[in-house]
């Protein structure tokens, strides 16, 4: 009698979830899947979602020789809760010619004077990152347009934590690398020279690893690295250009990656140090020891920041919060322990579907459920791509 009572209950759950999938499918567009089992309707949905996200195919760019991507690093401050956007704090405007298949890096600092209506605001404060805070990004992006000279094709945003993923997934040290992008206090020309280091950063890192990517195999790994950027530039855009610049072998033609400045600043060719950035970056620190309040060179172990971290997200989850300013900036991709990231990447993504199903939108939960399982997926995690299965289990009861 158990065994029968079970048989019967797994019945009823398949027959539930398939009458879910049914009403999913035809909220999100979905074409109508047979499904026999609850297994088969996950793997079914994940298809799907497969299918709408990573597409890939030659892109024919017509008549175009050249393309202009703008990459802008969005710096989001809590404390300015009033300020509808982020400030702009990282500019660079990548003009890529598909004829040649050279690189243009032209970079703007931060700190460049504009105006900004909506105003008065302070004196200080007429600057290109506040524009972008105060009075919305698009009005931001006219304005680098405007200093540049050229209008952006496509805009990419990358926030902190963002970055961090990034860099990670590139193997490369995450917290060092950032302390090294975001200096600027030891620099007597101070801003230009830090935009200019991250230019020549951006180029080392195209030249030494976009042979990385030779290999079909790492689509995955190419769209996990896209999945990181919000863009307008659709995956198939940015693979296509990707290929073209592997197959013109750029990284044995250094010298076709150029970097300049808008308004042009004398700065130095200043390279991020891999084999001793330890060093490096601790020079910088006893340089600026002298000059700096024991506030700015509190130097909390990172150990202690990490804490802070996790423990203010998990606080907002047992608090039941709104999760989407976690969820949109991705903060689990601060954390530097490999299990624990995951652990707290999961409980954001089930206390954000379970907040979802609560309200009613099923078809929320199902998307953040499948792109978590599809992330896991493509990374191979299984042990965390098993539990998101599960999760989109309950999902669609």
């Amino acid at each position: 009698m158990k065994l029968i009572k079970n048989l019967f209950t797994l019945f009823i759950l398949a027959c539930l979830t398939f009458v879910a999938y049914q009403a999913w499918s035809e909220r999100s567009g979905a074409k109508a899947i047979e499904v026999e089992s609850v297994d088969d309707l996950i793997g079914a949905i994940l298809d799907i979602r497969a299918e709408q996200t990573i597409e890939v195919g030659d892109i024919d760019f017509g008549d175009d020789t050249q393309l202009n991507v703008l990459l802008l690093g969005l710096d989001e401050r809590k404390e300015e809760t009033e300020l509808e956007d982020a400030h702009c704090d990282a500019i660079h405007m990548f003009t890529l010619d598909i004829k040649y298949w050279t690189i243009m890096i032209t970079s703007v600092p931060r700190g460049t004077g504009v105006y900004i209506p909506g105003g008065p605001y302070a004196e200080t404060d007429y600057y290109l990152a506040n524009a972008c805070a105060f009075a919305g990004l698009d009005y931001g992006v006219e304005q680098i347009e405007q200093i540049i000279g050229v209008k952006a094709d496509y805009v990419a945003t990358v926030g902190f934590s963002q970055t961090y993923g990034i860099l990670r997934l590139l193997n490369l040290p995450t917290s060092e690398s950032l302390q090294w992008l975001r200096h600027r206090q030891s620099y007597q020309i101070g801003e230009p020279q830090r935009v200019a280091n991250q230019a020549t950063f951006i180029k080392d890192i195209i030249v030494s690893h976009i042979s990385t990517f030779e290999s079909d195999i790492t689509l995955p790994l190419q769209y996990v690295l896209y999945s990181f950027v919000d863009t307008d530039m659709s995956f198939a855009v940015a693979h296509t250009l990707l290929e073209g610049f592997i197959n013109s072998s750029i990284d044995e033609r250094p010298d076709d990656i150029q970097t300049q400045l808008r308004p042009y600043y004398p700065t130095q060719e200043l390279h991020f140090d891999l084999e001793n950035y330890d060093e490096q970056l601790a020079s910088i620190v006893e340089y600026l020891r002298p000059y700096l309040s024991d506030e700015d060179l509190s130097e909390i172990p990172l150990e202690q920041i990490q804490t802070y971290l996790v423990d203010f997200i998990f606080e907002q989850i047992e608090l039941e919060d709104d999760l989407t300013d976690i969820l949109d900036k991705q903060l689990w991709l601060q954390v530097d322990s490999d299990s624990q990231r995951e652990e707290v990447h999961y409980s954001v993504i089930e206390q954000y579907a379970r907040q979802a199903l609560s309200d009613g939108d099923q078809n929320t939960a199902v998307k953040i459920v499948t792109d978590y399982i599809l992330e896991k997926e493509l990374l191979e995690i299984g042990d965390w791509e098993d539990r998101g299965r599960e999760l989109l289990s309950e999902v669609l009861k």
